[in-house]
């Protein structure tokens, strides 16, 4: 029989084994993660203590205390991290932005941690102050920044080339630069403002490409790590209080003591100028067309002309052989004339095409154009808000940022109109098509219950902008809606995809007018241009809820123009 005391050995001792085994392998951390350690401060950079640090190292360290991660992190330069997560070598990236090419190779988070923009920096008195003053010069990127690629997209769209240096590190930017290697340097403005400071370079008046920062691992991999991230931060925004929030205030959240600079107002004067310019110059080629459209149709009728009078010619030569010499050489001279005129049409045409491709790059430049200084002045019209005080001045502000969005709105309407039937109709599957348009909205508050069984119907590559215009009237008309139903109904000559929103509906006098252009000048052209691109492939739209009781949007698809899974052919 053992004895109490060689008992109380006993326990003691698998108590301590317990603990040894606790301490060699934690509980919490049931999962090692791999992480790129880049120099690009402050968003990630090594500190003085040769400790990783940064506002996304601090988010990413919060999260995985919750998530029990145990974070590994490898150090080396943007483009080498790169191919690091391209060869699985680790498993995630910060600070990162997606792109078309970038996407075939790793997979991003959705929600963004920060939202940045483009800044050109160069040193005093450069004589730098616009896009057109840097071509010919030379400029310093960072080697696999997406910072490379927009800027050279930039630089196309108004015909300039400047040459392009990359370094491995944020400093051998900044420095070169200070030191005469290059004219001026491109970095994300979060990234360039301490550098620029360090190295004795300023802020050039020339931003773009507002783009958001976030994370990024390999293809197809580590899906339950982005889950994780997504989660954290959209949780994280919409609460004061969260370690996010406070992030954010610790590394962003002194208020600016400047105002608007005075250049952004010649900038708007600029993006002014520019619209009028392109009213003006889209008057002057409608003229033109209008009055090449009809000295083309008086040649037509010229022509209608000449053709009969031969024909009388040819009857007279039948009964008048005496005249057949004279006859003869009238037809030449009509053949001759014909000729000329069949030339002249054929410049007509050449004239009008390049018209319609200097009109389609107008269109391009002023858009980007616009879009950027818009953004450039929201930003500065929200600091402009946390630096005044005063009701009144508020007020102003707050009627500032209105238009600023209706001019946004025109816009993208615009945009889109233009685009429209621009491209071949595609097969596209409903669901997903839905989905897509909601990822751009918030729909946290609202249920959904799809029953499509797969449907794909044929339409414009626009057709993602249709459901993006209902759901977005659904969550801007409020009143309570907190359910979307996707369903669809057989018909006789084809069939009908219905979706209904419950809440107040809309009155019976409004139920055709939502889609007609005269109702843009209200609600905006959303609805409106949706009727126009399903009408492209002969799909039609309308509004048949019973007011009081919800919203329901009818989209009849005829015969030929929608199918099933199994009805695929390839």
């Amino acid at each position: 029989m053992v004895s109490s005391s060689s008992a109380g050995k006993v326990i003691l001792a698998a108590v301590i084994l317990v603990l040894a085994l606790s301490m060699v392998h934690p509980a919490g951390a049931d999962r090692d993660v791999r992480v790129a350690l880049v120099h690009i401060p402050p968003s990630i950079y090594t500190d003085d203590k040769g400790e990783p640090a940064g506002l996304f190292v601090e988010l990413l360290r919060d999260i995985a205390k919750k998530e029990g991660w145990n974070l590994i992190f490898i150090r080396g330069t943007l483009s080498e991290s790169w191919e690091r997560l391209a060869a699985g070598e680790i498993d995630l990236m910060m600070g990162v932005s997606p792109t078309p090419e970038r996407e075939k190779l790793y997979d991003f988070s959705h929600e963004r941690a920060i939202s940045v923009w483009s800044q050109v920096y160069a040193p005093p008195g450069s004589g730098i102050n616009t896009i057109l003053d840097l071509d010919g010069k030379c400029v310093a990127v960072l080697r696999g920044d997406i910072n490379s690629q927009m800027f050279r997209d930039y630089a196309d769209k108004f015909g300039i080339t400047p040459t392009l240096v990359e370094y491995d590190t944020l400093d051998e930017l900044f420095s070169k630069t200070a030191s005469g290697g290059a004219d001026a340097v491109v970095a994300f403005n979060i990234a360039g403002k301490d550098s620029a400071n360090k190295y004795g370079l300023q802020e050039t008046n020339i931003l773009f490409n507002p783009t958001a920062l976030g994370f990024a691992v390999p293809k197809g991999r580590n899906q339950d790590v982005l889950s994780a991230i997504d989660s954290y931060i959209a949780a994280g925004r919409s609460d004061e209080s969260s370690f996010y929030t406070r992030t954010m205030q610790k590394w962003f959240g002194m208020k600016a003591s400047w105002t608007v600079p005075f250049y952004l107002w010649w900038g708007l004067g600029g993006v002014i100028a520019l619209v009028v310019l392109f009213v003006v110059m889209s008057l002057i080629l409608k003229r033109e067309v209008n009055r090449k459209t009809a000295e083309i149709s008086r040649q037509n009728e010229e022509l209608r002309s000449e053709i009969a009078r031969r024909e009388v010619v040819e009857s007279e030569l039948i009964r008048k052989n005496e005249e057949i010499q004279a006859a003869y050489e009238e037809m030449k001279a009509i053949e001759e004339e014909l000729r000329a005129n069949y030339v002249e049409l054929g410049k007509t045409q050449q004239t009008l095409t390049q018209a319609r491709k200097k009109l389609s790059l107008l269109n391009t430049i002023t858009f980007q154009e616009i879009q950027n200084g818009i953004f450039s002045l929201n930003g500065l019209i929200g600091l402009a808000q946390e630096a005044i005080s005063g009701t009144e001045g508020q007020k102003y502000l707050a009627k500032a940022q209105e238009i600023m969005r209706s001019l946004e709105n025109t816009l993208r309407f615009s945009r889109n109109y233009q685009e429209l039937g621009l491209n071949e109709p595609t097969w596209q599957d409903v669901n997903s098509v839905f989905l897509y348009a909601i990822s751009h909205l918030d729909f946290s508050g609202i249920s959904r219950n799809v029953q499509l069984d797969g449907l794909e119907i044929y339409a414009d590559p626009l057709l993602e902008e249709v459901f993006y215009e209902m759901m977005k009237k659904v969550i801007q008309g409020g009143n309570n809606t907190d359910s979307v139903r996707l369903t669809y109904r057989k018909e006789k000559e084809g069939i009908s995809i219905l979706v209904d929103v419950n809440g107040p509906g809309i009155p019976e006098d409004e139920k055709e007018r939502i889609f007609e252009e005269d109702y843009i000048r209200q609600v905006g052209a959303g609805l409106f241009l949706s009727r126009e691109i399903l009408s492209i492939t002969g799909i039609s739209i309308r509004e048949t809820g019973e007011p009081g009781k919800g919203t329901r949007f009818e989209i009849f698809v005829p015969e030929g123009k929608y199918r099933f899974p199994g009805e695929r052919r390839y």
